[in-house]
């Protein structure tokens, strides 16, 4: 009798039309990826909750760069929940007219005709290594560049100041330079960049000292040396001068 019933529930979950799944939905508002995770999981409509593999699941979803983690769970009897996390685009490169974006690991997310409204920090002195670059390929194999990109996304997540980072040029890793408005900030090497960025920020911030446009040098062991260039208001007055 038992087996009788056993293979009973197994012929019903098998053949039943009750198990056949329904919907895909698609969790954690994944903004970049979330329409093609769902065209790459359509399939998944028509099968078998209980037969569906979850490795073939995340191994569909995972082929969008964009995608981070991937958690999928079953709303019984016709439902599957795919929930996405992303990755954030952080920084861009601009080569012949179209912008590489790119992780904070250095990881190209997307190619894009433009950037109007995204706050991205644009990378330059890299053209050389965008070009060949397809999805999800690492922005090359020197360390230094990703060891770098990670530290100014740590350094952009918890900046505290209104002054946003607007470029970065890594042409001469000896002679690294940044770019906040009109303020080049000279940082030398890649060593100790967090603590070269802080001088540089609380220098770009200070009212006292007032610098719109000009030059910030970190790259030495001491007091920064800065030097501000004449800006002119509206009337054509000089509104600093000197350093």
């Amino acid at each position: 009798m038992c087996v009788i019933l056993f293979i009973g529930i197994i012929l019903f979950i098998t053949k039943s039309k009750v198990f056949i799944i329904k919907k895909v939905s698609i969790l954690g508002n994944p903004i970049m990826s979330g329409e093609d995770v769902k065209e790459k999981t359509q399939y998944l409509i028509g099968e078998n909750i209980f037969f569906m593999k979850t490795s073939d699941i995340i191994k569909a979803t995972e082929q969008n760069p964009y995608v981070k983690t991937v958690e999928i769970s079953k709303e019984y009897p016709r439902q599957v929940n795919i929930k996405i996390t992303e990755k954030q685009g952080i920084f861009c490169s601009e080569k012949d007219g179209q912008y590489y974006i790119f992780s904070d690991k250095g990881v190209l997310l997307e190619k894009a005709d433009n950037i109007d409204n995204r706050n991205l920090i644009q990378i330059l002195g890299l053209d050389e290594h965008v070009g060949s670059l397809e999805l999800g390929d690492p922005l090359g194999t020197n360390q230094r560049i990703i060891n770098v990109l990670e530290v100014f996304s740590q350094i952009e997540e918890v900046n505290p100041t209104n002054y946003k980072i607007d470029s970065i040029d890594l042409s001469d890793f000896m002679n690294i330079k940044v770019y906040i408005g009109g303020v080049e900030g000279r940082l030398g090497n890649d060593e100790n960049i967090p603590d070269k960025m802080n001088k540089l920020m609380h220098i770009v911030e200070n009212t006292e000292i007032g610098i719109e446009k000009g030059y910030v040098d970190v790259g030495f062991d001491g007091s920064p040396i800065y030097y501000k260039e004449e800006v002119k208001n509206e009337e054509g007055n000089i509104k600093n001068e000197g350093v």
